[in-house]
């Protein structure tokens, strides 16, 4: 579009400057948008957006070097003035660059249902069976996540790279995923992936959003249909401060939905009570949980567990249209929570109960998520899993501990320049449940990883009658190796914090690293 039509979209709080010799409308015109300046191109406008710890605006000289027609920024900025280059100045480049994105490329949003899902625990796996319930719909279903972007199959013509083709025909088309480089991504990459799953045919798309997206604005402008909450434990403390703004900052996603919308909350999780007091009015709502009903004017999912050991998981959904029996492939209590959350979701959009829980009798382990490792005929059982709060670890433990015949043997470290006051939590969980404890590293990032073990180690040492065996061996790949060579029989294995991860962050450096991977080397040459 030309200078006006973009001036348009930035609302009040505008100011132009470098336009003293020209007409905007007789300016060149603007070839795309980018808040990235080495993914400028020319012709792009570059948003000057300042992250966490660095200012954008110290990119806007290679940003105009690599081609951009303009700059919109927080503030004045010489340099762009001086370069004769457009300088638009706005009261939040945040807030801006997730509106005119989502102009800029059709509010994708606006033309099929987007689902939110939000929380400390569960979003990856609640997303994975969500997905599998609307699919199960006849609905072709896109997806956001930690791990991966789902963008949806391509069979039109000329598109045989998406697909295998016969005689002009596309038959078997092959889905488009892309690894993710952020849970939520960024506005401009966030709004260009829902309008390429609108193109490959996707008809809803399930989002996971995490508190820094919903705090930073990056959904601000995304339309959604419904949003579904997990819980609240403690994580990144480092960023929100404290768990009153880290709560605030996912309640954002609920109390931007519209009339209709659907909001669906645990009926038996204190966090989320701050979200119902808070829905907007007209918002439907549906519960889960175990317990009965509590909201009056909910439709509730209520779950009742049947059987439950290491193949999976045989629970009784009960809702307003009738029950349902789910067999359930997955392992954990936790994991009919983010179940019935799927569910719940699913027969508020409109699904059919018997056909939602058909389709999760097919789930599989989401990757790095209590991920059991193949070992055939193998004496003990190998978990891998992305466990790296105090909650999550403890729900992890408490679901193998009476599956466990032998040891429950775990291995665990804590990110770096991360929140500090949960590695002692997590120590005292690990030492409490477990009968062996492995301390090791894990993403060390710049902080001292001698000093990262040290607190893990006060937790553990602060239990009482201490009966968990402790050792700490800093190389992961070291311990690891030292873990498995030393399980007997009947043992349960569990190597959490890094789930589907494939590098250990040292310093600023990101070296090739994957849980996965070590112990599937192990078990090929054992």
């Amino acid at each position: 579009s030309g200078w006006l039509e973009f001036l348009d979209l930035f609302g009040p709080g505008l100011s132009v400057h470098g336009f003293e010799d020209q007409e905007p409308a007789e300016s060149i015109r603007i070839g795309g948008i980018a808040d990235h300046s080495g993914k400028v191109v020319e012709g792009d406008v570059f948003f000057a957006v300042s992250g966490v710890d660095r200012d954008g605006a110290q990119y806007v000289e290679e940003a105009m070097s690599r081609g951009a027609v303009a700059i919109v920024a927080d503030r004045v900025l010489e340099s762009v003035l001086e370069n004769s280059l457009p300088l638009f100045v706005v009261p939040d480049t945040r807030r801006a660059v997730a509106r005119i994105a989502a102009v800029y490329h059709g509010e994708p949003s606006r033309h099929m249902p987007i689902i939110g899902v939000t929380g400390t625990n569960g979003k990856t796996t609640v997303t994975d069976l969500l997905s599998l319930c609307l699919e199960d719909d006849s609905r072709q279903v896109g997806s956001l996540g930690t791990i991966h972007y789902r963008l949806g199959p391509a069979c039109p013509p000329g598109k045989g790279a998406d697909a295998r083709v016969v005689n002009g025909g596309c038959v078997e088309p092959i889905e488009k995923v892309v690894a993710a480089t952020n849970t939520t991504p960024g506005p401009i990459d966030l709004q260009a992936y829902l309008a390429e799953m609108l193109d490959r045919g996707v008809r809803a798309s399930v989002i996971e959003v995490s508190s820094h997206a919903l705090d930073q604005g990056r959904t601000d402008w995304v339309h959604f249909d419904a949003a579904v909450f997990t819980n609240l434990s403690q994580d990144h403390l480092d960023y929100h401060g404290d768990m009153v703004s880290y709560g605030r900052a996912k309640a954002r996603l609920f109390e931007k939905l519209e009339p209709g919308s659907l909001a669906v909350l645990p009926n038996d999780e204190p966090s989320a009570e701050f979200i119902y007091d808070h829905l907007p009015q007209g918002v439907r709502l549906v519960t889960y949980g175990f317990g009965p009903a509590t909201h009056k004017d909910a439709l509730h999912v209520r779950g009742r567990i049947l059987e439950n050991d290491l193949g999976g998981i045989r629970f009784l959904v009960e809702t307003g249209q009738g029950s349902a029996e789910v067999k359930l492939p997955l392992v954990g209590v936790y994991n009919v929570r983010n179940a019935l959350a799927a569910l719940a979701t699913a027969i508020g959009m409109g699904v059919g109960t018997l056909r939602a829980a058909d389709a999760l009798s097919r789930a599989r382990p989401v990757l790095g998520r209590l991920e059991r490792m193949d070992t055939g005929e193998g004496d003990f059982s190998i978990f891998v899993d992305y466990a790296h709060t105090p909650d999550a670890l403890g729900q992890v433990l408490r679901a193998l501990r009476p599956m466990t015949r032998g040891r429950l043997r775990i291995l665990f470290g804590c990110g770096g320049d991360r929140d500090r006051d949960k590695r002692p939590k997590m120590g005292r969980i690990a030492a409490e449940f477990a009968d062996y404890v492995l301390v090791t590293d894990d993403n060390p990032r710049n902080e001292n990883p001698d000093l990262i073990r040290r607190q893990i180690l006060e937790g553990i040492e602060s239990v009482e009658d201490l009966h968990a065996e402790v050792e700490i061996c800093a190389d992961r790949g070291k311990a690891i190796l030292h873990l498995l060579n030393t399980s007997e029989p009947g043992d349960t294995v569990l190597i959490a914090g890094k789930g589907h991860e494939t590098g250990q962050v040292l310093g600023d450096e990101i070296l090739p690293f994957s849980d996965r991977e070590e112990v599937e080397t192990w078990l090929s040459s054992n």
